[in-house]
């Protein structure tokens, strides 16, 4: 991290953090889905993929908007942290960076599918949920990495 001691203690914060909100959110998005009534999270995933929560197109918006700011955001942060970041090429941080910002596009617009009926079976919202955090681990790991 461009051997400055300073950017490690915030950084560390911003990865706690980030895990945080990412199972948060995972575990938020679960309940809406049925969570507490089911049995089990596997219960709930056969749940989402079969009959997934009926959303309004008013629900959605109010949803998607604060999601794009604060996604969007937290991307950014991120992004910024791997740029200053001497172990890993920028390169890859602004492939790395872009992806993110892609799938959680693709993660945001999946209710919309749904929504519209154009996708009957939750399976699409599974995947980009999983894609997204998935990504963003990663995006955390090299983060991790170029302490």
């Amino acid at each position: 991290m461009k051997h400055i001691a300073l950017y490690s203690l915030p950084i560390r914060y911003m990865l706690i953090y980030i895990m945080l909100i990412l199972m948060s959110g995972v575990w938020l998005f679960l309940l809406s889905q049925g969570l507490g009534c089911s049995e089990s999270i596997i219960a709930t995933m056969k749940n989402v993929i079969n009959a997934p929560a009926d959303k309004s197109i008013e629900g959605l918006v109010e949803v998607v908007t604060p999601h794009l700011f604060a996604i969007g955001t937290l991307i950014f942060v991120t992004a910024h942290f791997m740029l200053f970041s001497t172990k890993v090429s920028q390169k890859i941080s602004l492939i790395v960076a872009m992806v993110l910002f892609v799938f959680a596009l693709f993660d945001i617009f999946a209710y919309f599918a749904i929504a519209f009926g154009l996708v009957v079976s939750g399976w699409i919202k599974l995947v980009a949920v999983s894609s997204f955090v998935l990504l963003f681990v990663v995006m955390l790991g090299l983060v991790g990495f170029s302490l």
